[in-house]
């Protein structure tokens, strides 16, 4: 099934993109703040449907579905449903499905975008620039030494526009993109439940 191949390729992209960032990081030593949440509370940020196909799915595929669009249908503020603004409270981070996160989630604060020079700029928070002055210096240098190696924010997003464009193209707001996501997955879990009872 056409759903199926798509998660899986999408899934297969976050391996590696995880794998690339876990690098990056580890070469120039940013780091998230401990418990910061402050990216997540934006109620501007945009994604695409494709971003969030594998959270839709295992929505689907742990019965959370249901819980799921309750929250989303009755918000409580106007940022990531996905986002838990009392976590940090409790010594967690915000996301609640941090593992199915989408690409912009993964790729912010750690990832880069070309600039006019076709050199690779880190794209990182306010936060970090200011209480990580030193690896964010580090990764400038980095990119610099190695630009080819960087994990850059276009590249990414064309290797999920290879995997479906209709999916990818769309950029909306993030909580539009997950609906959408769950949406597209609606009668293949419909059918697939169906022919299992």
């Amino acid at each position: 099934m056409r759903q199926t191949w798509i998660i899986e390729e999408v899934e297969k992209v976050f391996e590696e993109l995880d794998a690339h960032l876990q690098r990056t990081a580890n070469e120039s030593g940013l780091r998230c703040p401990s418990f910061c949440g402050a990216c997540c509370r934006k109620s501007d940020i945009e994604a695409s449907p494709i971003e969030f196909m594998p959270l839709a799915a295992w929505l689907y595929k742990t019965g959370k579905i249901d819980e799921f669009l309750l929250k989303m249908d009755h918000p409580t503020h106007n940022w990531c449903v996905c986002f838990d603004p009392t976590a940090s409270s409790r010594g967690e981070w915000g996301c609640r499905y941090y593992e199915h996160r989408g690409l912009i989630c993964r790729l912010f604060g750690f990832g880069f975008r070309l600039n006019r020079e076709s050199m690779p700029v880190l794209v990182t928070c306010k936060i970090m620039k200011s209480t990580q002055t030193a690896a964010v210096a580090k990764a400038a240098e980095l990119a610099v030494a190695n630009p080819d190696e960087m994990p850059i924010f276009s590249h990414y997003f064309m290797r999920l526009l290879a995997i479906d464009p209709d999916l990818a193209v769309p950029q909306m707001p993030i909580n539009q993109a997950i609906r959408v996501a769950i949406e597209k997955l609606y009668f293949y879990y419909l059918d697939k439940n169906e022919s299992e009872r």
